[in-house]
């Protein structure tokens, strides 16, 4: 029986893990520059941390979380996001303690969605969470930190930040109740999947796209309408340190995310280039869900961005590898060869063997695999206790013996 992956799941290797593991570093190596901290969280947890957060009404909570009984009776769910996790984490290990607190992770995510170009029930996601500061530079650092990580990435690209403000919780609560009763008096005018959000998650109506619903939302009071002047004055400030730092900006109204634990700031950096799964990072700002998951009252902002759908605009990796290889002619003259092959290692070169005795198939798969050299292992190498050096870009080769091999190869 031919054992096939399961629907929505993939495997990296190849191209794909060098691609993966550059986005990892990448992600790491600004981490460390912004000042974050790692935090790796189990990749299950108890579902109620998923639930009120994430909004018990969300399309996370009702279609797309994989939940299941433990053998204890406990509700146990395979996390669809990074966010309440690392809050969870931090609650559970007392490191709310010194704020501002700055974490970051990678790791594996499930949604049970419908599978397509850079979507998947299993993918892997990066997060970056600043907990405990209510300043807008915390927005702004954690923008630019989103924006500079791309920009390494896939510099070539173009990819836009949508930026919007859903102003304070109280602002947001009475625009939903507005929003409600517009959409209530034409939801003979909506699509069916707008109507059942009525009621439960008004604002997730204003990103649809259906055509019907868009002529609708056109006409929907605006939030800025609810947002008190202060909170507006921060928006403002947000947007033109932004452009301070050269990040283009697209005002996007309509920008809301998914989740329900989401205020003020909002953002999402899109590209063209891969269909309609457009949205390569997004998040925002979450004051009140610390507190919600049983931490103390402090603010937070931070980020998610799709490890997958990035490698999708990724090009080729070119290594700076010296590879090498070796040909070994004769069974007799595998401890010869051992010498250098372990000296090679130690001196952090990547050497690789076919385990074939045979010089011209060496030679073929040290083309393949685009080998800088390859070392032959042979009667007149062992006699000599010398080895056969050859340089496969320029096809010039050398004697050398063991204690001078690194000079030239360096």
């Amino acid at each position: 029986m031919k054992i096939k992956p399961i629907r929505g799941t993939h495997d990296l290797y190849g191209e794909e893990i060098k691609k993966f593991n550059k986005v990892v570093y990448e992600v790491k190596d600004n981490a460390r520059k912004f000042g974050f901290n790692e935090l790796i969280t189990p990749i299950f947890e108890s579902s109620e941390l998923f639930k009120k957060p994430l909004g018990e009404q969300s399309d996370v909570v009702l279609k797309e979380m994989y939940t299941f009984e433990d053998r204890n009776k406990d509700e146990i769910t395979l996390r669809p996001e990074y966010t309440t996790p690392m809050i969870r984490a931090a609650i559970s290990n007392g490191l709310l303690n010194n704020l501002p607190a700055k974490f970051f992770g990678t790791g594996q995510m499930f949604r049970r969605e419908r599978p397509q170009k850079g979507r998947y029930r299993q993918f892997n996601q990066i997060n970056f969470e600043n907990f405990g500061s209510d300043d807008f530079f915390a927005d702004i650092e954690i923008i630019n930190l989103a924006s500079t990580i791309l920009q390494n990435i896939l510099p070539h690209r173009k990819i836009t930040l949508h930026l919007n403000t859903l102003g304070s919780r109280k602002n947001l609560k009475d625009y939903k109740n507005t929003l409600s009763k517009y959409f209530n008096d034409n939801k003979n005018l909506l699509s069916a999947d707008s109507v059942n959000k009525i009621n439960s998650n008004p604002l997730r109506i204003l990103d649809s796209k259906n055509i019907d619903d868009k002529n609708i939302i056109e006409k929907c009071p605006k939030l800025i309408e609810f947002i008190s002047k202060s909170d507006l004055n921060s928006y403002e400030e947000i947007k033109n340190c932004l452009i301070d730092l050269n990040i283009s900006i697209y005002e996007d109204p309509n920008l809301v995310r998914g989740l329900d634990y989401y205020c003020h700031t909002v953002f999402e950096f899109k590209t063209n280039d891969i269909g309609s799964q457009d949205t390569l990072i997004g998040g925002g700002r979450y004051n009140g869900l610390i507190e919600t998951l049983g931490g103390k009252n402090i603010p937070g902002v931070g980020w998610a961005g799709g490890i997958e759908r990035i490698m999708l605009l990724m090009k080729d990796t070119v290594s700076n590898e010296k590879n090498i290889h070796l040909a070994i002619l004769d069974p007799n003259y595998k401890k010869h060869a051992l010498e250098i092959y372990n000296l090679l290692i130690k001196n952090n070169f990547s050497v690789f063997w076919n385990y074939k005795y045979n010089l011209k198939k060496s030679l073929s798969l040290a083309n393949e695999k685009k080998a800088q050299y390859i070392i032959i292992v042979g009667d007149i190498e062992k006699i000599k206790n010398k080895f056969t050096l050859k340089d496969l870009i320029s096809g010039k080769q050398k004697n050398v013996d063991l204690n001078n091999i690194l000079d030239h190869i360096k």
